[in-house]
């Protein structure tokens, strides 16, 4: 597991058995050693994948980002005030480079958002979102190719 992410799941834990201040701590030497700010309060699943480290990402204090997502680098996944609420992604998400996704929206399972799109609203199970502000380009996608550990040559299906 990447370091960001233990950092992360330790920070959370922490902030659960009510040591707030310790959570916090690590929150910010994840903000040190990554460039990145992915609080101890957000809820991250298992097998997350940040793209180099997690680099420029921010993520909102009540996001939720579900098993096996991938995450690009300058990924903003941000409140809008004053609404409260922050992006949920479900299983299998994969958000690209400079993405950003406003609001309390959720990304369906296994759908995939492009490079700097900017989402401000709910996306649909197995679609591919693209623009500002982003919009359906295709349905009923597979995304097991475009994932970081996919290799079309090795004969990934």
């Amino acid at each position: 597991m990447a370091l960001l992410n233990t950092i992360q799941r330790l920070s959370h834990r922490l902030y659960g058995a009510k040591l707030a201040p310790l959570g916090r701590a690590l929150d910010g030497l994840s903000r040190l050693m990554f460039a990145a700010s992915v609080p101890g309060r957000a809820k991250i699943g298992r097998n997350v994948f940040f793209h180099h480290g997690g680099l420029g990402v921010v993520i909102n204090n009540r996001a939720t980002i579900g098993d096996d997502c991938e995450i690009g680098v300058h990924v903003v996944l941000g409140g809008k005030a004053p609404i409260i609420g922050a992006p949920t992604l479900e299983r299998g998400v994969i958000v690209h480079a400079g993405a950003r996704l406003i609001g309390p929206i959720t990304i369906g399972e296994g759908s995939i958002v492009a490079a700097n799109a900017v989402v401000i609203e709910d996306v649909p199970a197995r679609c591919v979102v693209a623009g500002v502000p982003a919009v359906v380009k295709r349905r009923d996608i597979d995304n097991r190719l475009y994932r970081h550990d996919a290799d079309p040559v090795g004969g990934a299906e």
